[in-house]
């Protein structure tokens, strides 16, 4: 083995994932950062979210910034998984269209998302999708406790 080899042996290796693989990874989680440009600049809030009928949604209050400034515009949303102990993690990032969707107009199966904050969430956010990108963490032998 030479010194080259070796060398790549004990790096972490990152890998891009593919799209079928970032939607497994978002279906595992429920916390995310939402990100858009707003007037004042890059704004971004964390949200929990659910991934429904080729999109992920969350829920906001009406009143929120997201939901004054988000609505019909381009906003990412990004899930990360760290393994501390392992070096090792994943990151998903979809990319699309927000749209706004009133409580009586979202699938059955949303109505009971799930949302750690109090207070009211009447308003759902609905992201179309225009790209999903992902890439892992997988840590080098060496890197493991």
């Amino acid at each position: 083995m030479n010194v080259e080899q070796l060398s790549q042996e004990q790096e972490p290796r990152l890998a891009t994932l593919v799209a079928y693989d970032c939607w497994s990874l978002l279906g595992q989680a429920e916390i995310a950062r939402v990100g858009w440009q707003s007037a004042a600049g890059v704004a971004i809030v964390p949200v929990n979210y659910v991934v429904a009928d080729g999109a992920v949604w969350f829920r906001t209050d009406p009143s929120s910034a997201v939901a004054r400034e988000a609505g019909g515009t381009r906003i990412v949303v990004e899930v990360d998984h760290v393994d501390a102990r392992e070096h090792s993690g994943w990151s998903v990032v979809v990319s699309g269209t927000a749209q706004l969707v009133e409580f009586l107009d979202v699938p059955d199966m949303l109505v009971d998302m799930r949302i750690w904050p109090g207070g009211e969430h009447a308003l759902f956010v609905r992201v179309d999708p225009d790209e999903v990108t992902g890439r892992r963490l997988s840590a080098a032998p060496d890197d493991r406790p």
